[in-house]
């Protein structure tokens, strides 16, 4: 039950982050003239340090198996996103951006649960 606790907390925090990020990302590309082809890369950078955030998190108060534990927790991030965007976009839908969000959360929540546990 603490595990799960835990977890949730920690999306929460990491959910909160990337609203936060996202509206300031919003906010530049809005209002000035930065080429919006760099969205993509913006948005990927905010999910990545959003997930590390959350499973850095999950390390320090787990304190054991930060590798499966921050897998585990970039993939629950990635697939709540996942959930939301089928909701929004009314159908179901795999990509190669799919994909690259299901990689860059997965490792990105490895390497912060490991980094947590060691803390």
């Amino acid at each position: 039950m603490k595990k799960l606790k835990t977890y949730v907390i920690s999306l929460i925090i990491s959910f909160v982050i990337s609203v936060i990020f996202l509206c300031v990302a919003a906010s530049i590309f809005a209002y000035t003239n930065i080429n919006d082809r760099y969205l993509d890369s913006c948005v990927f950078g905010i999910v990545t340090v959003s997930v590390l955030i959350g499973s850095l998190i999950i390390g320090k108060k787990i304190k054991e198996k930060g590798l499966i534990y921050g897998a585990l927790y970039g993939l629950i991030f990635c697939g709540i996103i996942y959930f939301f965007n089928i909701i929004a976009l009314q159908g179901f839908f795999v990509t190669n951006t799919l994909f690259m969000y299901l990689s860059i959360c997965t490792l990105s929540g490895i390497v912060g649960g490991v980094v947590g546990v060691n803390i």
